[in-house]
């Protein structure tokens, strides 16, 4: 029995010993991780405008709803649904029979009092040569000469009734106040119009087409320094503190939320004359031609402004960028492999590509994909790349297909 037990311990005892002498041993080193694989690409070299970015709302250049001046029932519709309407052209008429008879009346009831005034006229004359020899006495007078002035009193009345029915059998005829574009008939024929209440359709005039945005109080002296700046280039013409922007004619350029780019191109029109002290912003209008009613009023819109001319500059993909407490940053591939961490001032952003103002050159390595699996310092495997850019646009609305060609350093497109 005590042999057993101690030939138990010493079993236990050698385990031990072979477990302890396992753990202080040392073994065969652990390989070292390959260094970590991530794609750079060279800074693009293009010629880009720098530019402010707006969203913004369509509005027509002027809207009226048709209503009627008179009360009536409608009789005719002169018009199809969205058709364009030049101004005077009639597009409704109420039933003018009534009217008509009115006009009548009011016509007739003057011709007889024309008529009773000339026999009142001829009495009061003679009257009063009679009371100038003595043989009238002066009531007769008076009474003949009220009589006439009397019936030049109801005349002037009864005119203004005639003037009042030949405007109310006039307005018989509802037309366009406006050029424009109609709505469908919100009445049909046969139903009774009451003037000034009941709404007949909507013309819309949208060519052109006001687009209305905000710009902040910088953006605003931003783009008063540029034009007064650009007057002065263009043969010393100044600009007047009124018509800065709109005397200038600048450019704006819009996109609806389908497409892409900047397609459609117009001009600033209006600046409002103070800044909203409670917002910040001034509202300033743009517009844009709209020969084929491509452009709806109330749309919401993507604006750019363009500030001063084209100018060669760095761009890269703005997944590329990172940010550290407020301050954008690239990581790039130095000559040894190693990461380097660049402190960098950006840009407008131009379809995707992020204008790089300092911080970078154009042999720089960015590194634009695999960013998260490394560090400032260590060492990595770049595989080179093309800089991504958005793909083109087969409909050829892509900004892209309004600038120069990029290049890679080099020269090399």
């Amino acid at each position: 029995m005590t042999s057993n037990r101690a030939s138990h311990f010493a079993r236990r005892a050698a385990l031990t010993f072979c477990l302890l002498a396992g753990c202080n041993s040392k073994g065969p080193p652990s390989a070292a991780l390959p260094p970590a694989e991530v794609t750079v690409s060279r800074p693009l070299v293009q010629e880009v405008t720098d530019s402010i970015d707006y969203t913004g709302t369509t509005a027509a250049v002027a809207s009226v709803e048709i209503r009627a001046r008179v009360t009536g029932f409608l009789d005719q519709i002169h018009f199809q649904p969205r058709q364009k309407v030049k101004k005077d052209q009639l597009l409704f008429t109420i039933d003018p029979r009534p009217f008509q008879h009115a006009f009548d009346s009011a016509k007739a009831s003057l011709a007889s009092l024309q008529s009773e005034l000339v026999k009142a006229k001829f009495d009061a004359e003679k009257v009063a040569d009679l009371f100038k020899e003595g043989n009238a006495a002066k009531d007769e007078l008076v009474a003949k000469t009220s009589r006439r002035d009397a019936l030049i009193a109801d005349i002037a009345k009864v005119t203004a009734e005639l003037e009042t029915a030949r405007l109310n059998l006039d307005w018989c005829s509802v037309t366009a106040p406006i050029n424009g574009r109609i709505s469908r008939n919100l009445v049909d024929p046969g139903n009774v119009i009451t003037a000034d209440v009941t709404p007949l359709a909507n013309i819309v005039d949208d060519d052109p087409v006001y687009v209305y945005f905000n710009a902040s109080e910088h953006d605003v002296l931003t783009v008063r320094q540029q034009i007064l700046k650009e007057a002065a280039e263009a043969e010393g013409k100044p600009a007047t503190s009124q018509g800065e922007i709109r005397g200038a004619h600048w450019p704006l350029q819009m996109a609806l939320m389908t497409e892409r780019g900047y397609p459609h191109k117009g001009e600033l029109d209006y600046t409002a004359p103070e800044v909203n002290s409670s917002t910040g912003t001034l509202q300033v209008r743009g517009v844009f031609s709209n020969p084929d009613a491509y452009l709806l009023a109330g749309l919401f819109v993507r604006l750019r402004l363009p500030l001063g001319k084209p100018h060669s500059a760095l761009l890269v993909t703005e997944r590329a960028l990172g940010s550290d407490q407020g301050q954008r940053y690239l990581l790039v591939v130095n000559d040894k492999n190693v990461v380097d961490y660049r402190p960098v001032r950006v840009g407008s952003l131009q379809e995707g590509l992020r204008v790089i103002e300092s911080g970078i050159s154009a042999n720089d390595q960015v590194i634009v994909n695999g960013i998260q699996r490394v560090r400032p310092g260590v060492t990595v495997k770049p595989v080179a790349a093309p800089m991504p850019v958005m793909p083109a646009d087969p409909n050829g609305a892509n900004g892209q297909a309004n600038k120069a060609p990029a290049t890679q350093p080099g020269g090399k497109p």
